[in-house]
């Protein structure tokens, strides 16, 4: 059963950060469930080779990580299948770990292979690995964990942002988790680089309660007991369950549909590419809640922007901008990660939106952007006012044939260019300056842009 024009846009722009028309018209003549499977073939996306910086002794850590929020925006703006991009953002803000902190960008290199190559795989596996990566022992103080002065910063957020929730656990819990990691520690002298290593000697072998259950716990063990024990095995798939809702639909989702999400994902094994297939495939998923239900973030709108201008990173340095937004890539604010919708809805962040889409207004004028919409036959343009709006609206992945715009906004914009045409200085031009860049300003930042 062919699938609307309307969903297949609806899904790609969640999924991943906007189609073309020609990728939505690839997939309507095909099943949901067909589209959704095409979605995780990642065959298509090309190796991916980090940036020369990363391994040039002669490069500090700034510019390596500056060179690594470029790539990553331009790996999104151009992967065949982004939704292995999306996911890996996904995980960035829910295992956060800050740059300046990590200091090496090699380590966040690792960590952002691991969230790509293994987001969509199993919810323990992940956890274990991204536990024991260099970047996340350190940023969370558990390299300095030892049994005589356990730390429990990672075992506190361990529990409470990475599986459980809060008020799912104990402080005895917390310190038991503590004493279970200590050892688990990062050698700093390592070649070529530092490395996860244990260090017996300085490990608990002490016996401690967690859960209700006193042994020597181990730290791996701990993760093992939270996903594969009941009750904090569906406590834990509902805790992901609802933040990946969130992150693909809308914000606060009613329980019955949270039960549904969780009791798939438990049967899977807590396998994540399931629980995602499972979201795309829910009607709640397409309803008009889901299609007005969230505000791009920064690095979603960037994205979305390059896409529909041609431009890249490389050449925008859009980087520049995102702190002001509110979203550095491998900065964010502290470890809980990045807040959603509202969150982006504040004056300062509007502001340096409008001032890299400004930047960007010129740089996609130089290469010829919505042209088209100043072309004339002689004295009379080529498009109409509400066709050239249309054509400006499909261009940034909101085409109004295939999927409803606010009609308030577009018609500001129809009178807007009637003006815009009514008052230019030479009728004999075959197209005009100002119209189309002002028309790719005020689209970038126009509610139907901003909105994912």
């Amino acid at each position: 059963m062919p699938t609307s024009a309307a969903d297949v846009s609806h899904l790609l722009r969640r999924a991943g950060f906007g189609g073309t028309p020609a990728e939505i018209a690839a997939l309507t003549p095909l099943d949901l469930p067909a589209i959704v499977d095409r979605l995780f073939d990642f065959s298509a996306n090309p190796p991916r080779t980090p940036p020369s910086s990363l391994t040039d002794p002669a490069s500090g850590d700034w510019l390596r990580h500056t060179d690594l929020r470029k790539w990553w925006l331009d790996r999104m703006r151009t992967a065949p299948a982004p939704l292995q991009e999306k996911i890996a953002l996904f995980w960035h803000g829910h295992f956060a770990t800050e740059a300046t902190k990590v200091e090496h960008a090699v380590d966040t290199w690792d960590q952002n292979e691991l969230f790509r190559t293994e987001g969509l795989g199993s919810f323990e596996s992940l956890v274990h690995k991204v536990s024991l990566q260099v970047s996340m022992l350190v940023y969370l103080d558990n390299d300095r964990n030892y049994r005589n002065s356990p730390n429990e910063n990672f075992a506190r957020e361990l529990l409470e942002l990475f599986t459980l929730g809060v008020n799912q656990y104990t402080q005895d819990d917390v310190a038991a988790t503590a004493r279970a990691w200590t050892g688990h520690n990062v050698d700093f002298n390592a070649v070529p680089r530092r490395a996860y290593w244990f260090y017996p000697e300085r490990h608990d072998t002490g016996n401690k309660t967690f859960l209700g259950v006193t042994r020597n716990w181990d730290g791996p063990e701990i993760i093992t007991r939270v996903l594969t024990v009941e009750p904090q095995r569906s406590i834990a798939a509902r805790f992901i369950a609802q933040k990946l809702w969130t992150y693909f639909a809308y914000s606060n989702p009613d329980s019955s549909l949270l039960d549904a999400l969780t009791a798939q994902f438990v049967a899977s094994s807590l396998n994540i590419g399931s629980l995602v297939r499972a979201i795309f495939l829910r009607p709640e998923f397409y309803s008009t809640t889901a299609r007005r239900g969230l505000v791009r973030t920064p690095v979603e709108w960037v994205v979305g922007v390059l896409r529909a201008t041609g431009l890249s990173a490389e050449e925008t340095n859009p980087q520049w901008w995102m702190g002001s937004m509110g979203q550095q890539l491998f900065s964010p604010p502290n470890v809980a990660g990045w807040k959603n919708n509202a969150y982006w809805c504040n004056t300062t962040s509007l502001w340096a939106r409008a001032d890299f889409a400004r930047n960007i207004t010129w740089r996609a004028r130089n290469a010829g952007f919505l042209h088209e919409i100043a072309q004339r036959s002689g004295t009379q343009h080529v498009m109409t006012p509400g066709a050239a709006i249309d054509f400006a609206y499909a261009k940034f992945g909101r085409d109004p044939a295939v999927e409803p715009v606010s009609g308030p906004v577009r018609q500001v914009l129809i009178t807007w260019l009637q003006t815009q045409r009514a008052t230019e200085f030479a009728p004999t031009y075959t197209w005009n300056l100002w119209a189309p860049i002002n028309l790719t300003t005020m689209m970038m930042l126009c509610p139907d842009i901003v909105l994912a």
